[in-house]
């Protein structure tokens, strides 16, 4: 049997997320993806240019010289920060531990990535 009333429809806003501050950092945290996309397409560009030979590949570091693209990968190295701490964060909680053993394993993802860090700075020096 059909009513005669009209169903409710709840009116939504295209800047529904900006108005509690939980949505706001998971629209920030999200779109974390397009430095990374950027990284990604740099990086690709990066290794043609080492497989075209060292002319191309010295034109690809005085690329990376010009201090718009310095500024822009200043950006992504800061988005790919927060992208880490936040996953750093959320790991832990994925499997029941106590509180301190949490604090361990997100010290432990910190030291790994540290020392990952200092072996590829070593390597490229």
């Amino acid at each position: 049997m059909a009513t005669k009333r009209k169903p409710y429809i709840r009116e939504i806003n295209s800047d529904w997320w900006r108005k509690q501050p939980f949505y706001r950092f998971y629209m920030m945290r999200e779109l974390t993806a397009v430095p990374a996309v950027w990284f990604s397409i740099l990086l690709i560009y990066g290794l043609s240019a080492l497989k075209r030979g060292e002319a191309a590949f010295d034109c690809f570091v005085h690329f990376l010289a010009n201090p718009v693209v310095l500024l822009v990968n200043i950006v992504v190295l800061m988005a790919a920060l927060l992208q880490t701490t936040t996953w750093f964060t959320l790991a832990p909680k994925v499997v029941p531990l106590s509180e301190c053993m949490q604090c361990r394993v997100k010290l432990g993802l910190w030291v790994v990535t540290g020392l990952a860090t200092i072996i590829l700075l070593i390597l490229a020096f």
